[in-house]
């Protein structure tokens, strides 16, 4: 490369480079009423296995409070603030990311069990 280090043009590039490229981002909506959504939106890194084994062994004390304590340990530094202050106002966000979360370390319905 010239001797020349790559210098990031973007937000997102520059996040990937401090998180080694390992993000994920989810988003989701929740109703406000009949006729109002309103679209949330976080940044993760790889959820760590022993981040996963304390969510399994605190799942059984309150998902609520497990999920939450699992989110917070992935979210990317520069929204943690802004998740941890919307999931006090809508609890469910901790649950419906959370199970998104444990997907990427393989927890999924999608597995199939055939009889041979």
């Amino acid at each position: 490369m010239n001797g020349e280090e790559k210098i990031p043009k973007t937000m997102e590039e520059e996040l990937k480079c401090k998180y080694e490229g390992k993000l994920y981002q989810v988003g989701i909506t929740i109703p406000i009423d009949d006729d109002h959504e309103k679209e949330y939106s976080y940044r993760f890194k790889r959820p760590s296995v022993p981040s996963y084994d304390r969510y399994v062994k605190t799942a059984a004390q309150g998902i609520t409070k497990a999920s939450k304590a699992f989110m917070l340990d992935a979210v990317i530094d520069e929204d943690r603030e802004r998740l941890a202050k919307d999931m006090e106002e809508n609890p469910g966000i901790a649950i419906t990311i959370g199970n998104k979360l444990t997907e990427i370390l393989g927890l999924t319905n999608t597995a199939n069990l055939k009889k041979l």
